[in-house]
């Protein structure tokens, strides 16, 4: 499991949940390559749909990549006007996000978000963003800079800032512990430590084969290490992304607020986190030094009594990029049985719940619940790229 705030904000009961694994079957009904909340949120949505021959595996575990190296954040509106494609599925997720929150514990807050606006040229187009936000049906307002410590007292900056009151924050690993809980009770088998080496039939894993009549590869960043023996090699590359997190406090930060270059959030448990680079250096692992300098002098110029506070863990994760900046979500082309969710970039968390519930209907053969046509991996050439 990763060093992150999320994980060292476990109870130990959760923690052991994401530490167990099942063993390898023999065959199951449908497989699914990956337990990141990709993967977790389509086990889920195949067993409410009636279906329990499910198995997911994984190389490291529940949430031990992207999905539990994030922020966590559920920002439906403030990125409303940069979804237009994905809007029906973002709709989607948002909607089943309240239903999430409602059922399992996963520290789900609806705080808002704080998009900050420095210039007064800026603010005057900031309008503009706020009409764009109400136009694609949330609640959005533009806060002056004379009341921007109204509703972040402690911002020690000269702002502006574009409310979204409605967007929010979840735990993404305690999301991941309730929805392994959950699935394990209905029969699902959860296998960490099981690498998927080939996508023939049956599948050839590091733990030997396993047989399946439908595939769900939901592997983020290593998606097309999978597929490209097959001749498809979607687009998506890695891109490393650093965070940090000071010790738990008092309420310091109201919002997620969007900063010039990262965006910092408080834990409902306390903690204060901050960060978001974009580090297009593949799969190098590291968080650099200057990277977490430059967040931290960020944080601290944005809120001062953070500035000499000591950083508690640092950490890094590979995001999914996908070069048309959309997920990519389908059948894989030529391949009935075998289908694809993944290249969600900064959106992995948010569209969740709702790439899993689409899966889950093309699996069961139905039509999907939000529109994706234009996430459809066929839009890519079958030949590798």
């Amino acid at each position: 499991m990763l060093d992150t705030v999320w994980s060292r904000t476990l109870s130990p009961a959760e923690r052991e949940i994401l530490n167990a694994s099942d063993s390898l079957p023999h065959r199951a009904e449908t497989v699914i390559i990956g337990a990141g909340l990709v993967g977790l949120a389509s086990a889920y949505a195949l067993v409410e749909s009636g279906l329990t021959d499910v198995c997911v595996v994984d190389r490291a575990g529940p949430a031990c990549e992207a999905s539990g190296a994030n922020a966590g954040g559920l920002w439906f509106a403030q990125q409303s006007p940069e979804l237009t494609p994905i809007s029906d599925l973002a709709e989607l997720s948002n909607r089943l996000y309240d239903e999430l929150g409602k059922r399992f514990a996963c520290d789900m807050t609806r705080r808002g978000v704080l998009d900050l606006v420095y210039s007064e040229k800026d603010e005057a187009e900031a309008q503009q963003r706020v009409d764009r936000i109400t136009a694609a049906g949330f609640r959005g307002e533009l806060v002056p800079r004379n009341r921007i410590r109204e509703v972040e007292p402690e911002l020690g900056v000269d702002a502006a800032g574009v409310l979204s009151p409605d967007d929010g924050q979840v735990h993404p690993v305690k999301l991941a512990a309730a929805l392994v809980r959950h699935l394990r009770e209905a029969g699902v088998r959860i296998c960490r430590g099981v690498d998927v080496q080939s996508l023939g039939k049956p599948l050839g894993t590091s733990a030997g084969p396993l047989h399946a009549d439908r595939v769900v590869i939901a592997a983020g960043a290593w998606t097309p290490l999978l597929t490209e023996a097959l001749g498809w090699t979607p687009p998506i590359l890695p891109v490393r992304g650093s965070l940090l997190a000071l010790p738990e406090a008092p309420r310091r930060i109201h919002h997620t607020v969007m900063a010039e270059r990262y965006y910092y959030w408080q834990l409902e448990c306390g903690p204060i986190a901050g960060g978001g680079s974009e580090e297009r250096v593949g799969f190098e692992p590291g968080s650099p030094s200057e990277v977490l300098q430059d967040i931290r002098a960020e944080m601290g110029a944005h809120f001062p009594a953070l500035a000499h506070q000591p950083t508690e863990v640092a950490w890094y994760g590979f995001r999914p990029y996908c070069a048309d900046h959309r997920p990519v979500i389908g059948a894989v082309p030529g391949n009935e049985d075998l289908f694809v969710a993944a290249g969600h970039f900064r959106k992995g968390v948010m569209l969740a719940p709702a790439s899993g519930q689409v899966i889950a209907d093309l699996v069961m053969g139905r039509a999907p619940r939000a529109d994706i046509s234009a996430l459809d991996p066929a839009r890519f050439s079958t030949s590798p790229v």
